[in-house]
């Protein structure tokens, strides 16, 4: 009886509940403001699920109106729930048949359901009601570029670049393309734009250091990573996935240079069975190929930052470094003994076998190195 008779009291759940649904009826802004304020929040901490749940929440107690269906459908996409964001992103699209975004987002929610010809439709048609909007366009050229001709999908990429220079999600896609169909040069280019314009873009900073790796620069890949990891504040999913890139890169730093050994040796190995030359000549090649090959990994290590060299050897990565080092260094004189050797055609048969199993091994270990990334996932903020 305390409470009734205290004005001050807190009010009782469902006498709020009541005032709330008429506070609906008379100002539903204020209560859809309020949900999705919350929601906000919510997202802006990576915590999709729990959106979701806020949202939920609101169309259970204040109905439907409460909630923009557009957002719902979206958190409901991003948190895995495809089939419950297709009902609220129609619902979206019936409301409001211009509404662009909305479309996109039933195209990309389509796609995930293995839809793509109807996620196409639906994307050109976000197309043509904003045919300014870059981002529907790479949003195409993403959805096509694994099956689609090369031409086509790049047309798609020019035109969304063309419209949109300065986002960094269309920057990052046009990497992503360009990556898949081995246009390094024209990825790497992409990749850094994208993180010049979003420095906290993550997913773009992996992917630009393992592209820098890809075409060699394996200390540059290795740094890249490794500052990824030192960004602060990161998301758990975001930390947990640059230390695994970093871990990657890092293994693939000596096993690299382990791959340019087994290379030159094949060169050399050849070279040596069509043009037989004279012992003189012999150490002017190994060393010609020995001495710049030694440096540039020397050079390579020095240029690693600090806390990157001790990783290298840090437990659980010493043995597979100094492992692959003996590797090399026994590539490299055994190639030696052949260039100062008298091989005939049949050793060097055996010689090429030999080394065509190390490289066997060296794919099967760059396999299980890499086993465990993601690849060609779709970058996050797309919406």
């Amino acid at each position: 009886m305390q409470d009734v008779a205290d004005p001050t009291a807190a009010e009782p759940p469902r006498a709020q509940g009541r005032v709330l649904k008429a506070v609906a009826k008379v100002w539903p802004g204020f209560l859809t403001g309020a949900v999705e304020g919350r929601a906000h929040d919510l997202i802006e901490q990576g915590r999709y699920d729990d959106a979701v749940a806020v949202l939920e929440r609101g169309v259970e107690r204040f109905g439907a109106r409460a909630v923009p269906a557009v957002l719902l459908a979206w958190c409901l996409h991003t948190a895995g729930r495809q089939a419950e964001a297709l009902t609220w992103v129609a619902r979206a699209v019936d409301d409001d048949p211009e509404h662009a975004d909305a479309l996109w987002l039933r195209a990309d929610i389509l796609f995930e359901l293995e839809r793509p010809e109807e996620a196409t439709a639906s994307l050109w048609a976000a197309v043509e009601l904003d045919p300014e909007n870059g981002r529907y366009y790479m949003q195409l050229a993403w959805i096509r570029y694994q099956d689609a001709e090369y031409a086509v999908t790049r047309d798609l990429v020019e035109q969304g670049l063309e419209r949109a220079p300065d986002d960094a999600w269309v920057q990052h896609i046009a990497g992503r393309i360009y990556d898949h169909h081995l246009r390094h040069r024209r990825a790497q280019r992409h990749y850094e734009r994208a993180v010049a314009l979003d420095a906290w873009n993550t997913v773009a900073r992996l992917d630009l250091a393992e592209l820098l790796q890809a075409r060699g620069r394996c200390s540059a890949g290795v740094r890249t990573a490794w500052e990824t990891t030192r960004l602060e504040p990161l998301a758990a999913a975001d930390a947990e996935e640059a230390r695994s890139v970093y871990d990657t890169v890092l293994r693939r730093w000596p096993w690299r240079w382990y791959e340019w050994a087994l290379r030159a040796a094949v060169v050399l190995n050849a070279l040596d069975w069509m043009l037989p030359t004279p012992r003189a000549a012999d150490w002017a090649l190994i060393g010609a190929v020995g001495v710049p090959y030694a440096a540039g990994w020397v050079r390579s290590l020095l240029v690693l930052p600090a806390p990157c060299r001790r990783d290298l050897v840090a437990k659980g990565r010493r043995g597979p470094f100094a492992g692959t080092v003996a590797r090399t260094l026994a590539v490299a004189g055994g190639i030696s003994l052949v260039l100062l050797g008298e091989l005939n055609a049949v050793q060097h048969l055996g010689v090429l076998a030999l080394l065509a199993l190390a490289y066997a091994e060296w794919f099967r270990r760059a396999y299980l190195i890499a086993q465990g990334r993601a690849a060609g996932g779709e970058p996050a903020g797309r919406h």
